[in-house]
């Protein structure tokens, strides 16, 4: 740019001409006129005493030829004339015009070829499994072109959390206040977007390789079926997606579908009785339940899930091994938080001392002492939520297994976001109710918990058969 100036400033100060303005000086898209272009332009018309533009290079003028043609040619009707610095050619004598034309066109087929070559080079990058445009977050990259390498950072294991937490349901909006304590400041739609990307689970998708998923080099951040299943929740079409506003004593909402059409039920209230009820909203259909009944009967379906006592020392166990596990994949978060907090509270002290030397006024100081004081807060908020005291882990054990004993009883006293998340975790799909039959119709149950209920049913048809031969009163509780 400084050698594109001085050589139209040298040829302008050579010819004796009184230099009016300069335009340019910074890139400008070359499919259309830019904003400098027009200016100039603009400028000529004003200025009848405008004989000459200087460009160092026809080139330079711009890449696209036929756009230049045009500039040109509407300058020479304003008796304006195009000169080349550095060759001193001008549209004044139709030689000169041709060839300044001549050099457009071959500025426009040195811009074409580039770009064909940059194109190709993409799409064989892409076809290779290797990522080339922006860094996507959550990982680093080094290298160039077919050559660069990404691996997941701290970021990445905070964007695996978002989809861990997807999986069971949470809304986006919670999403995006759950991970800013964390350093990660996402908006609702930031988050939906980071949750609909296939790159995070290993897959390469780009308008280049038109329509073709490509298997990516990269490590994934999670596996192709959970990602599938993240898309269909916020697709909606199992239910599972909870809204920022839903009424606490309706935890069914959206979540069991009409038998008769496959439509999900809505919830309402008689007000002159009090009473509530769940109702499919499909027009001629008419299901409508009381929520009482809906509640009772899926409490029942919950107890086809109860372990059989013999068996609880193998669920205490597997229960003891995930808690573990638990415990050490928070111990990088409690640091992430703690460290959050620590450059909030550096930051704070900053603040304080250059307001008491006089560098920033009273009211940037108290703005900015609220500011990192609410961040503070919230990072305390999700710290009070871990556990520290690593010896406990024995209790949460017991905790966890006096749950898992009695899934009816902890959906009907739980709040609304735990009973949809047992709701979800054992019917990820939801469930159908049949009016014929005044029951529920179950599919796609979370297999675990379906070899629960064999194991349960299989322990109990055992135990009778044995009762029966024994012709005995004694009864084991299962």
């Amino acid at each position: 740019m400084d050698d594109q100036h001085r050589l139209c400033k040298a040829y302008a100060e050579s010819q004796g001409f009184e230099i009016k303005a300069y335009h340019g000086g910074t890139h400008e898209s070359a499919k259309t006129p830019g904003v400098l272009v027009k200016a100039m332009i603009s400028e000529a018309k004003r200025d009848k005493s405008i004989t000459h533009i200087i460009v160092s290079q026809a080139d330079r003028f711009s890449r696209s030829a036929g756009q230049a043609i045009n500039i040109v040619s509407e300058l020479q009707r304003l008796g304006i004339t195009i000169v080349e610095a550095m060759t001193g050619m001008s549209t004044e004598t139709p030689e000169g015009l041709m060839m300044i034309q001549v050099k457009l066109c071959m500025a426009q087929w040195d811009n074409t070829n580039r770009t064909t070559k940059f194109v190709s080079g993409r799409k064989n990058c892409l076809k290779n499994g290797v990522w080339c445009g922006r860094r996507p977050l959550g990982y680093n990259k080094e290298g160039k072109s077919i050559n660069a390498k990404y691996t997941i950072n701290a970021t990445g294991k905070l964007i695996r959390k978002m989809f861990k937490w997807k999986m069971e349901g949470v809304a986006n909006h919670i999403i995006a206040d759950r991970i800013r304590p964390y350093g990660l400041d996402l908006s609702k739609q930031a988050v939906h977007k980071i949750l609909t990307n296939p790159f995070y689970c290993g897959l390469i998708t780009h308008k280049m390789l038109e329509g073709e998923v490509v298997e990516g080099k990269h490590p994934p951040l999670i596996s192709k079926a959970e990602f599938l299943r993240v898309q269909e929740i916020l697709s909606g079409r199992t239910g599972v997606y909870t809204h920022k506003k839903e009424t606490p004593k309706f935890p069914l909402k959206r979540y069991v579908r009409c038998l008769e059409d496959n439509s999900l039920m809505t919830a309402y209230t008689v007000k002159k009785k009090n009473i509530d009820y769940y109702k499919c909203n499909h027009i001629g259909c008419r299901t409508n339940v009381s929520a009482k009944k809906l509640h009772a009967k899926y409490e029942e379906l919950l107890r086809c899930f109860d372990f059989p006592k013999l068996l609880y020392p193998l669920l205490r166990d597997c229960i003891d091994r995930i808690v573990q596990k638990g415990e050490s994949e928070t111990k990088p978060m409690l640091a992430t938080l703690r460290k959050q907090r620590s450059e909030c509270e550096n930051k704070m002290k900053t603040c304080k001392t250059r307001y008491g030397v006089g560098d920033i006024d009273e009211e940037v100081y108290s703005l900015t002492v609220q500011s990192l004081q609410e961040k503070i807060d919230k990072i305390d908020l999700e710290l009070s939520k871990f556990k520290t005291d690593l010896s406990n882990l024995s209790d949460d054990t017991d905790m966890v297994f006096a749950t898992c004993c009695n899934l009816a009883h902890l959906w009907r006293n739980s709040s609304l976001e735990t009973s949809q998340k047992i709701q979800n975790l054992l019917f990820p799909d939801g469930i159908f109710w049949d009016k014929q039959n005044d029951n529920y119709r179950t599919f796609n149950a979370n297999e675990a918990l379906v070899i629960i209920a064999k194991l349960s049913d299989g322990y109990k048809n055992k135990k009778e058969v044995r009762d029966e031969n024994l012709t005995s009163n004694f009864k084991m509780c299962g």
